[in-house]
């Protein structure tokens, strides 16, 4: 008798889920409500400088831009008038659909990696000194910004950077060969640091407060990028061994750099992409053109998720003893919105929180790296077509 053929297992179909609430376990103690108004009028402004039947697809769902201006105007009016969690979830729960993006299991067993990021304040000078040695330099004149799309359609919505050698188009200079050559001059300097730690902290945090001899503050933005790769450099030191895992966070390398400058020069150079600014009057400013909101505006991967998208982020807080003051006391859960992206954070699993401004947020963001859940905030006349919970293909 022939055996009967196996069937092989069926697996969940990734993509974006419709939750119930019950799925959704928290009791409604959010952040400042002063703080969720400004990131839902950001996005608003967000939405409103796009075009009117804009569409914008949720991984791999199609969403309107009326859709997502809906649900932020019913926000607004919800935490213009309430302030008691009770009321708030009852609120959501009535009014709101959540969505979670899934890949292939529960979401508890594919989290979504949450790590913070801050507006670091720094002394420096508008003009080299021994004390401030270090340059920020500006967007130099050799280095050509290419938007792929503007030459065939068919091409990624991304650009490259390069310069000219002869007639062709190639590779930016790396962070190496920027620093060892000395390949930018003093003059496209746009103000000097005290250490190379704080330019490399600027680069990585893509905007920073400078504070400037005689009280004078100024905001410095990023501009542009050498198009090259990004490579970790606490990834570096801990795959060379250099640093022990309980100090693989800002504050621990920044010490270990601190006191192993020459090691620490040799493993930045493993990390080829370097960064350029720009003065702004106003900041940090996310890369949708609104100043972010510490504890509110987060930053997504632009081609998963819609600009300007709310959201609730649940995680478990690490422990420190201190942080920014909308971080005392520690909300349940945060109200976000989508109003910036990263060079590292790529795909639906991962989330950068801006934690704010200054030492403290610095604090919090050098060492959070928690898993989380972003659970997608739609009112209910907005519904949009999803993967069915009962969804499966076969493998």
């Amino acid at each position: 008798m022939p055996r009967k053929a196996e069937v092989p297992p069926r697996k969940k179909v990734p993509g974006l889920e419709k939750l119930s609430w019950e799925d959704v376990k928290i009791s409604g103690r959010f952040q400042d409500r002063r703080l969720i108004l400004k990131g839902i009028e950001n996005s608003i402004r967000i939405l409103e400088n796009r075009q009117e039947k804009e569409t914008f697809v949720l991984y791999g769902s199609k969403i309107p831009r009326k859709a997502l201006l809906l649900s932020l105007e019913r926000l607004k009016d919800l935490f213009r008038v309430q302030n008691s969690p009770h009321v708030i979830m009852t609120v959501l729960q009535e009014e709101f659909t959540p969505y979670e993006i899934i890949n292939g299991n529960r979401p508890e067993k594919q989290p979504v990696l949450a790590t913070g990021y801050f507006q670091p304040v720094f002394r420096g000078s508008l003009n080299a000194t021994r004390e401030y040695a270090f340059p920020v330099y500006a967007w130099p004149p050799g280095l050509i910004k290419v938007k792929l799309r503007l030459f065939d359609r068919s091409l990624p919505s991304k650009a490259i950077y390069g310069r000219t050698e002869g007639r062709q188009l190639v590779p930016y200079y790396s962070r190496k060969e920027i620093e060892e050559q000395g390949l930018l001059g003093p003059d496209l300097a746009l103000c000097w640091l005290a250490s190379p730690v704080d330019v490399l902290e600027l680069q990585i945090q893509g905007s920073g407060i400078i504070n400037l001899p005689g009280g004078r503050s100024k905001f410095i933005h990023y501009a542009a990028s050498n198009g090259r790769p990004y490579v970790s450099v606490g990834k570096v030191l801990k795959q060379q061994g250099l640093i022990s895992p309980e100090n693989l966070n800002w504050p621990g390398i920044r010490q270990w750099a601190e006191d192993h400058p020459e090691e620490f020069r040799k493993a930045l150079y493993e990390n080829p992409r370097y960064i350029f600014f720009k003065w702004e009057d106003k900041g940090p400013v996310g890369c949708f053109g609104q100043v972010l909101v510490p504890g509110t505006s987060v930053a997504l991967d632009r081609s998963v998720y819609p600009p300007g998208m709310p959201g609730i982020l649940i995680l478990k807080w690490p422990e420190t003893a201190k942080g920014p003051d909308w971080f005392t006391p520690r909300p349940e859960a945060l109200v976000v919105f989508n109003h910036d992206t990263g060079n590292a954070i790529r795909g639906p699993g991962r989330l950068d929180l801006f934690c704010g401004n200054g030492t403290n947020a610095g604090r919090l963001a050098g060492i959070l790296k928690n898993p989380s859940r972003l659970i997608i905030l739609l009112h209910r006349d907005a519904e949009i077509p999803t993967a069915s919970k009962s969804q499966t293909t076969e493998s």
